[in-house]
């Protein structure tokens, strides 16, 4: 065989670093620069953070003493002391970009105009219709408080060896587990910066929901790499409708365009992780270790409670949204092109259906067995998922798309 010729480099051209100005010039340039020159001298512009009135216009918060409650010094706890209990709406006092409660110089109004958060800008989402949930804090709380550590929380020396045809089918599932989490984090990460710095227990309980996915497609990756099985098989189209849906409400983060953050959370919280919810459920259902169970069942925490999320974010957008039969049109258009290719893609993909068969059935000679436990299950998926949207208002019986019992 011919060995293939090396590829010839071009010879590359030293750049010289430029030299450095001597230290007296540098030291020069310094003791006149503006900024030095005002904390040399002195002067009411550099003085007027602490010359200013205390619980003036600026310093709104002071002399405030949040005391921990009964769980700690909460999200909760805080806001029981604001001049603001709740987010603010939007309002040209309170359209700025910086951290919460934080006020701008009086003496700056360009200041203030230019931090406006707008479409295409760094703080889009600066109304609380379209991005607030009832109970953030302590929904942000709860989702900080239950991160588990699963390197050493784990007893991973309890791990059961499993017959190869149930390490391979639970193996397979996991692989698709994994790419689910995969997903959701790619898909929940971009909107976290364009949401306004008020509604900072929205962004915390986003951060700590995309912790949550990197984690769980981290430990599920661990189990199949450590019982002696390994990697399934990539499943293609289960996240049918779902992706093109968040990306046409995120058109493409470019662009002073209005963008919609609840319609990427209708389809990845509230019908995505919900069905992935079910899913989990049956694989916890057919695992056959303690170890396993115990390790799906956090998963199951975790994604019932990003379910929860999201049906608590569609609740208060269709309760306080300025048009609700526009907002309740546009879930719906929402729904009946998702509920239609997650059918096909999602909840009767062979790859993820015929494992879920062997697993349940106890092996792959016992196959038949395990569809008959997956058409008694079936019903959940519409039921659960319909019993959702009546709780959040959006009723969906006698529209949904997916069949109340199984097409196989």
């Amino acid at each position: 065989m011919a060995r293939k010729a090396r590829v010839r480099m071009p010879p590359l051209k030293r750049v010289e670093p430029a030299p450095l100005p001597e230290r007296e010039v540098v030291i020069e340039k310094l003791r006149n620069h503006p900024e030095v020159r005002m904390i040399r001298e002195g002067g009411k512009k550099l003085a007027r953070w602490h010359t200013l009135p205390l619980g003036g216009d600026v310093w709104v918060q002071w002399g405030k003493h949040a005391k921990p409650d009964g769980v700690g010094l909460t999200f909760g706890a805080i806001n029981k002391v604001t001049v603001y209990p709740e987010p603010p709406e939007i309002g040209p006092t309170r359209s700025f970009a910086y951290s919460r409660w934080v006020t701008l110089d009086p003496e700056m109004p360009a200041a203030s105009i230019a931090a406006m958060p707008k479409y295409g800008g760094t703080r889009e989402f600066d109304r609380r219709d379209a991005v607030w949930v009832e109970g953030a804090g302590e929904l942000a709380e709860e989702a900080l408080d239950r991160q588990w550590r699963p390197t050493r929380t784990l007893k991973w020396e309890e791990m059961q060896a499993l017959p190869d045809d149930l390490e391979r089918a639970f193996d397979q599932l996991l692989t698709y587990l994994i790419q689910c989490q995969i997903i959701a984090a790619d898909i929940s990460g971009p909107w976290i910066r364009l949401i306004h710095n008020s509604f900072l227990e929205i962004k915390s309980y986003l951060a700590y929901e995309l912790f949550d996915y990197n984690l769980a497609g981290g430990v599920l990756r661990k189990r199949l790499l450590s019982n002696g099985g390994g990697m399934g098989m990539q499943v293609d189209g289960f996240d049918a409708g779902v992706v093109e849906a968040c990306n046409e409400a995120s058109q493409g983060f470019e662009g002073e365009v209005e963008r919609d953050f609840t319609g990427m959370v209708f389809a990845l919280d509230v019908l995505f992780s919900g069905f992935v919810l079910d899913m989990v459920r049956l694989t916890a259902g057919g695992a056959k270790s303690s170890f396993d169970q115990r390790l799906l069942t956090k998963l199951l925490e975790d994604t019932a409670r990003h379910v929860g999320w999201g049906t608590g974010r569609i609740r208060y957008y269709l309760e306080h949204t300025p048009d609700r039969e526009t907002a309740s049109l546009k879930l719906h258009g929402i729904a009946e092109r998702l509920e239609r290719a997650q059918l096909e893609g999602h909840l009767l993909n062979p790859k993820i259906l015929e494992p879920l068969a062997v697993l349940l059935g106890g092996g792959s000679n016992r196959v038949a067995e395990g569809f008959t436990i997956l058409r008694d299950f079936w019903p959940q998926f519409a039921e659960n998922y319909l019993n959702r949207l009546e709780a959040v208002g959006l009723p969906r019986r006698g529209r949904c798309l997916i069949p109340s019992q199984a097409p196989f």
